[in-house]
């Protein structure tokens, strides 16, 4: 027998206590050792909780969110092992939850998934085509929805403020206004920025010459 027979006959081989109908043969060894059903099965540590189901895999956040628990922004994007889990039916489509551990890490103990573990949930929305947070998070840019929420201000951020919040609104009540007003406001814009920029460089420039200095 050659030696490609012989894997093909390992292969085929079924111990002689083992029947199909009772489960597969990876089960029944399993059984053999006392080990739990979950290492038969072809996703392993993924199918822990198959029994209750719950199956983990990658989810990938579908919008920019900020952590209700650490307070830290999670752009579009990122990739977390979720358990997965039927939650109810909108018609005869299901409701899928994602249920996740917080992976956003800063240094400090609000981020320590051993001390401070906090859990994002996210659901599939079939009658919207979407996604909502359902617990842990928030949607950037639902920020503004919240009862009582307060969106900070490009001042309070840190940021240049690239337009006047009355205008904004004016452009966005009124498109007319915004398309005749649009190269104004970009000059003006563009003003800005550069004006920003040079008072950043005077500042880095006074900061290093000033360690040569010292």
């Amino acid at each position: 027998m050659s030696s490609l027979k012989a894997a093909r006959a390992d292969n085929f081989y079924h111990p002689p206590d083992w029947d199909p109908r009772r489960g597969s043969r990876a089960e029944l060894a399993a059984a053999r050792l006392g080990e739990p059903a979950w290492k038969a099965h072809p996703l392993r540590e993924r199918a822990k909780k198959l029994g209750e189901g719950i199956l983990v895999v990658r989810f990938e956040m579908p919008f920019d969110v900020r952590c209700s628990g650490c307070g830290n922004r999670i752009a579009k994007g990122v990739r977390f092992n979720a358990e997965k889990k039927c939650v109810g039916k909108y018609l005869s489509t299901k409701v899928w939850s994602f249920r996740m551990m917080c992976a956003a890490e800063d240094g400090t103990s609000r981020t320590d998934r051993t001390r401070n573990a906090h859990y994002i949930e996210v659901r599939t929305d079939p009658k919207a085509a979407d996604y909502v947070v359902a617990e842990g998070a928030v949607r950037v840019g639902d920020l503004d929805k919240l009862p009582g929420a307060k969106v900070p201000s490009a001042e309070e951020l840190g940021v240049e403020e690239l337009a006047d919040p009355k205008d904004r609104e004016r452009r966005a009540a009124d498109p007319f206004y915004g398309l005749e007003h649009a190269p104004a406001a970009r000059r003006s814009v563009e003003r800005a920025r550069a004006e920003r920029v040079s008072a950043l460089e005077d500042a880095r420039a006074s900061a290093f010459f000033g360690a040569l200095r010292s």
